[in-house]
């Protein structure tokens, strides 16, 4: 690990113990949570990079898996924290919010990026329609419980089928993941980064990462409430785009910069599957977080967020098709995320 990089993680947790300190401090909610959302940014970029180096030996596959799970620790946390703190509505939006953002910023993103600088770009398609049919199996498994809310008022019931619903998708996603790894080795033929750290190097900093997401994450839920007041943005909009826009930082970084290397399949591979991770799995996650600290959660959710979820795995799905792509369906992927974003901030 060089210096200019040791130097760089200074500060990131140099910024992490300034929102915790003025936390403590009792300082005003908005710049507490302006603060440590820059602070759970670095972190998330911190836990990329180690990620990242982590994982260099162990092919694009594992190493997508690795930089998806821990890219969304930062917004499984969040969702955790926020049930417990009774921002029920703000865990829901940001489990849609995550996806989409993985599916129409990132990987739209990395598209632009990457056909900018490398012209058309081949991918592997039967691996990105796999991707995209787990997408589409999230869309149906948070509708139905939101259909069967709408006809069945028993919240009891909803609860049950929540449930039900959230042990299904993780036994999916556990599926998927055995298939993924039976499956032959995904192409790579793009510039690698290189291995610059040691592993110890990199499972410290991970760890290290992943503690102070956990402490900061608890700081930015907390101010949430009073910067929400103070500041004048609707709480849709802070569920759904500010919360995992901070948190997808790790796939922001990641993801386009391995497109810009026209290393695409590992790139698809991060945006991919960090949103089928949090759909199927930071789920369930909730609703058994939602049961055990006693606030059950429903995953009933606001129609205009389903619309934007179908729409994600709706592009994801012309996206993976032909094997080719280019700087124009990344665009198209970024258009969608905007609209959506405009109406919830109006809504």
């Amino acid at each position: 690990m060089s210096r200019a990089e040791l130097q760089r993680f200074g500060a990131v947790f140099a910024v992490s113990v300034l929102a915790i300190v003025l936390h403590l401090a009792g300082t005003r909610g908005q710049i507490v949570f302006v603060v440590a959302a820059v602070a759970l940014a670095a972190l998330a970029w911190a836990l990329a990079e180690a990620t990242e180096q982590a994982g260099e030996s162990a092919g694009p596959r594992a190493s997508a898996l690795l930089n998806a799970t821990f890219g969304n620790l930062p917004e499984v946390v969040i969702v955790v924290l926020a049930i417990r703190a009774g921002l029920d509505d703000i865990a829901r939006a940001s489990i849609i919010g995550s996806v989409i953002g993985n599916i129409l910023l990132v990987l739209g993103l990395s598209l632009v990026v990457g056909g900018w600088r490398n012209g058309a770009q081949t991918f592997s398609e039967k691996v990105a329609a796999t991707n995209a049919s787990m997408l589409i199996l999230g869309v149906a498994g948070l509708g139905l419980p939101t259909l069967f809310a709408a006809l069945e008022h028993d919240p009891k019931a909803s609860e049950t089928l929540s449930l039900w619903t959230g042990g299904a998708l993780v036994v999916v996603y556990i599926a998927y993941l055995y298939y993924s790894f039976q499956q032959p080795p995904l192409r790579d033929s793009g510039d690698p980064g290189g291995l610059r750290w040691s592993p110890v190097q990199a499972v410290g900093l991970l760890a290290v990462a992943a503690i102070g997401t956990g402490v900061v994450s608890e700081v930015l839920v907390d101010s949430i409430k009073p910067a929400v007041e103070a500041l004048g943005i609707p709480r849709p909009f802070v569920g759904l785009v500010v919360i995992p826009f901070v948190g997808n930082v790790a796939e922001h970084f990641s993801a386009v910069r391995l497109a810009y290397r026209n290393r695409l399949d590992f790139s698809m591979g991060i945006a991919y599957g960090s949103g089928i991770q949090i759909v199927l799995v930071a789920s369930a996650v909730a609703v058994l977080a939602g049961a055990l600290v006693g606030n059950d959660l429903t995953l009933v959710f606001d129609p205009l967020q389903l619309a934007a979820l179908a729409a994600a795995a709706l592009g994801s799905t012309m996206i993976a098709r032909g094997g080719e792509t280019n700087w124009l369906e990344g665009l198209q992927l970024l258009t969608i995320y905007l609209v959506v974003a405009v109406a919830v901030w109006l809504r």
